[in-house]
């Protein structure tokens, strides 16, 4: 079964030590080399969190739920920052092909909610697998081109 990161976003994050909603769920942070989700961002502007994907407990369709709130942190270096003021959003990205070609803008991307493995990434109307996907920065997503 899969997730999708705009299904995601806006989901509450809860403790389930004290059953408090910490915040929303407003950016995912991907670890392209490894094509899985490093992070979820939780908040917005400077009072951003980053909740580390090894710190989801489970990912429901309603919440994402944690141990507790020390599961959350600031953000660490200047990846995180990005990705906490939505640079990095992979959503509304342009997609490239490693030729420099445009293959339109990035409108979803599926996962494995228990693992947080990257399955693929809708691009316009067409579907990438998550294994063509080469990098994704601030300017755009890179994907390897097509040999069909």
């Amino acid at each position: 079964m899969s997730d999708s990161f705009t299904a995601v976003a806006g989901r509450q994050v809860v403790s389930q030590h004290s059953a408090e909603a910490l915040g929303d769920v407003t950016h995912v942070l991907v670890d392209a080399r490894r094509h899985e989700v490093s992070a979820l961002i939780v908040g917005k502007g400077r009072k951003a969190l980053v909740l580390d994907w090894t710190n989801v407990d489970a990912l429901g369709p309603d919440a994402v739920m944690v141990t507790d709130g020390s599961a959350l942190r600031a953000p660490q270096d200047d990846r995180e920052s990005a990705a906490a003021d939505g640079r990095l959003e992979l959503l509304g990205k342009r997609a490239l092909d490693e030729a420099g070609n445009a293959l339109g803008e990035v409108t979803d991307v599926r996962f494995d909610p228990d693992t947080g493995a990257l399955e693929s990434l809708l691009v316009g109307e067409s579907e990438q697998q998550a294994s063509s996907l080469l990098g994704a920065g601030g300017y755009a997503a890179v994907f390897q081109a097509s040999t069909t």
